[in-house]
């Protein structure tokens, strides 16, 4: 059952990657753009890796699209070089209404991810009202939810920086009481730190569809469903099965 499953998504996937033909060139590179943020999006000494890195060029081989342009900014200017046409898509990014303006998201996730909140080892923080006065570091540019942005506004000293990893160096280095961030990021960039901050698994923030987001002004609604279909098709994959291995396992 579930193989002929795989056939029909694989060959409707086909079927919309065909309708491109009149408009867009398939031989062309797609400019994407993302963040560094391991493990999903990692620099190398010969370009990029990561989770997602590899999870969307095995997506663009199965299309028979060439491997595409990846380059790397700051979270919030990476966003607007797709919102301003610049670039054709960028990820890994939430979804959310406010960015449906300009984003053609496809049905299908890369990855479902918690996001939670970071303390220090020894924190008396065990709830989310414990964070009453304390000092809490979020990153520009991050959609969380508007529950969690109305909370830590009224009851807590907010500090905005650029990237996740500024963010648990201070709260390492106790410049900051706190931190929200994605689980599997967070493990990878407290990992090397003393103190390690720690997740506090019961302090949920959202648990969200990590995408691959293109631009409505540069690419074709009927590729980013084929983009969906094939990346279906592609989760069932032992090589899939590969880089949840590789890059998702707890250290």
């Amino acid at each position: 059952m579930i193989q002929r499953h795989a056939v029909a998504r694989f060959a409707l996937a086909a079927i919309l990657l065909a309708l491109l033909c009149g408009v867009a060139d398939a031989g062309s590179k797609a400019r994407l753009v993302c963040d560094i943020w391991p493990p999903y999006q990692m620099r190398t000494g010969s370009g990029y890796a990561g989770f997602s890195v590899d999870l969307v060029r095995a997506v663009y081989a199965g299309l028979g699209r060439p491997a595409p342009s990846i380059s790397t900014l700051p979270w919030k200017r990476a966003m607007e070089t797709v919102r301003f046409g610049e670039s054709d898509g960028l990820f890994s990014v939430n979804r959310t209404p406010e960015r449906a303006d300009y984003l053609d998201y496809p049905d299908e996730p890369l990855l479902e991810a918690p996001w939670v909140i970071w303390t220090r080892i020894a924190s008396t923080i065990r709830t989310l009202d414990d964070l009453k006065g304390k000092k809490v570091g979020v990153v520009l540019g991050y959609s969380y939810t508007p529950e969690f942005w109305q909370f830590i506004k009224k009851y807590c000293e907010v500090e905005r920086v650029p990237s996740d990893e500024i963010n648990f160096r201070k709260l390492s280095e106790g410049r900051l009481d706190a931190l929200a961030a994605e689980y599997g990021n967070g493990l990878v960039l407290s990992a090397s730190l003393v103190p390690r901050p720690r997740p506090r698994l019961d302090i949920e923030i959202k648990r969200d569809g990590l995408y691959i987001a293109f631009s409505r002004e540069r690419v074709e609604h009927a590729f980013v469903q084929a983009f969906s279909e094939e990346l279906k098709r592609f989760k069932l994959t032992r090589e899939y099965r590969s880089l949840r291995e590789k890059y998702l396992s707890p250290p």
